[in-house]
């Protein structure tokens, strides 16, 4: 018997492909970018992104998130063509040497999008939830694609300075109350949430959100835990991104008991070994 502490009877239509979340995926983190905040997942080359993939399949990622666009807190803005020119090839090689795994984008531009689906990719992971692409929603909705939407404020470059809320959940949830309802008028039905650890949130709010993660559930939709050696780990530990790593599973772990459907990660082994463990106690 499945724990109800995971998100049971949930699932997703990717193409012709049931994603069932009675047990919980992880998704591995394909970054190709120059700047990206953690050095381990920067894979420009065709070759190291291929063996990077390979890697991460094998150790039993169900899905693979490539980005071209670097989100962390004060990223300099990337022009399209330029994320076009990295996610692009990137995902067509991938698609092409593993035809069976489930890819999606990372981008907040519908033109990437559109492009993206075309060549292999099946997701769309938003960081804005249609907010910086007001065009992204009827791009995601054409393709019948499954969207992942994320609460953020402002941009890369503003969101450090946008952390006042009069209540942390209420307005999240408030806020993916009315996109859901948007979503749903656009014909956008397959929907994951991900509440945004580290986009405009303070590390006490951080910490705030994953202790509640349970409260999304009233959403009925998966959730999406971004917690991957991010600095509400790092800076909490007094290391860096380099050596968060356990301190990344531990909080995996709550994620999860907390009702988290995907665990978005860098180390995709580790991950996976957390979700087993945590099934078999469950």
């Amino acid at each position: 018997m499945q724990s109800k502490l995971f998100s049971v009877n949930k699932t997703l239509l990717v193409k012709s492909t049931l994603v069932d979340f009675s047990s919980p995926k992880v998704m591995g983190i394909v970054n190709v970018t120059p700047d990206s905040f953690f050095a381990g997942s920067r894979q420009e080359e065709a070759i190291a992104q291929l063996k990077q993939v390979e890697k991460m399949l094998t150790d039993g990622a169900d899905f693979i998130d490539v980005g071209g666009y670097s989100s962390r807190p004060g990223a300099p803005e990337v022009p399209v063509e330029e994320e076009l020119n990295r996610v692009i090839p990137a995902i067509q090689a991938i698609a092409k040497e593993f035809p069976s795994a489930i890819l999606s984008v990372d981008t907040f531009r519908a033109s990437v999008a559109d492009r993206a689906l075309d060549v292999g990719a099946a997701i769309v992971n938003d960081i804005s939830a249609g907010d910086l692409d007001t065009t992204m929603i009827a791009t995601v909705a054409r393709w019948k694609a499954p969207y992942i939407a994320m609460h953020m404020r402002g941009n890369p470059q503003t969101m450090a300075s946008l952390t006042k809320y009069d209540h942390l959940l209420k307005d999240i949830v408030f806020y993916f109350q009315e996109k859901l309802r948007l979503f749903a008028e656009a014909g956008i039905h397959d929907v994951i949430i991900d509440p945004g650890f580290g986009f405009a949130k303070t590390v006490e709010q951080n910490f705030e959100l994953l202790n509640h993660l349970s409260y999304f559930r009233i959403l009925e939709r998966p959730v999406l835990a971004g917690l991957s050696r991010k600095s509400m780990i790092w800076r909490t530990l007094q290391t860096n991104s380099e050596n968060a790593l356990n301190g990344t599973t531990a909080l995996h772990a709550v994620a999860l008991l907390k009702g988290a459907s995907i665990l978005r990660v860098h180390d995709v082994k580790e991950a996976v070994e957390t979700v087993k463990l945590l099934n078999k106690l469950l």
